[in-house]
């Protein structure tokens, strides 16, 4: 009698589940038929620059302690800003920057695209941090003076490297600024860091 029972309650739990089971199978089809025939909205397009004259582009005039063989190099940039996507404002920059150390000489021409968390700062203030990253592409020329040969010699490379930027910039007035900011660079097979100051002209 008790085995009769149990087999019972087997049954009636047995029954119980698979009735859920198709329910739940139910609810699940009509969901995905209502999804499949929902209108699916547009891709959100890149916010359109809606900044001052001051806030699109600048320049920077600066100078920097550079890691690697040479001690100090100087550097004119123009930069300008493109759009706000997702978390990140994008820009892109052209650089050029030289130094010099004994009979060794180098130009560097550069082309980036920064990308900078939104979050880190707000248009409104007067001192603002600095954070950033983005690829680099940069072509570089040395000129060795060959002592007693009254001659140079050149090289050329090119190199493709990531780059990220901690600093901060100072906003004396809506056209002049200040800017201090260490970079770091991978690969390392030639040595792009710096740290760095600058005067923003807006």
């Amino acid at each position: 009698m008790i085995a009769g029972r149990s087999a019972a309650l087997r049954s009636w739990f047995l029954a119980l589940v698979f009735l859920e089971m198709l329910l739940a199978c139910g609810s699940a089809c009509r969901a995905g038929t209502q999804d499949s025939t929902a209108t699916t909205p547009p891709p959100r397009p890149a916010t359109p620059s809606a900044r001052s004259g001051e806030e699109q582009d600048r320049f920077e005039l600066g100078i920097g302690a550079v890691q690697g063989f040479f001690d100090v190099t100087g550097s004119f940039a123009y930069r300008r800003f493109l759009n706000e996507r997702g978390p990140f404002e994008r820009s892109a920059m052209g650089e050029l920057t030289g130094t010099t150390k004994s009979q060794l000489s180098e130009g560097i021409v550069s082309l980036y695209v920064f990308f900078r968390p939104i979050a880190t700062y707000r248009q409104s203030w007067r001192i603002r941090p600095l954070i950033e990253f983005g690829p680099g592409v940069h072509t570089v020329v040395q000129v060795a003076s060959l002592e007693g040969f009254n001659r140079s010699s050149y090289k050329a490379k090119l190199y493709v490297k990531s780059h990220a930027y901690a600093g901060f910039e100072v906003l004396a007035t809506k056209r002049l600024g200040f800017l201090v900011r260490g970079r770091m660079s991978a690969p390392s097979h030639h040595p792009f860091d710096y740290a760095q100051a600058a005067i923003l002209l807006r």
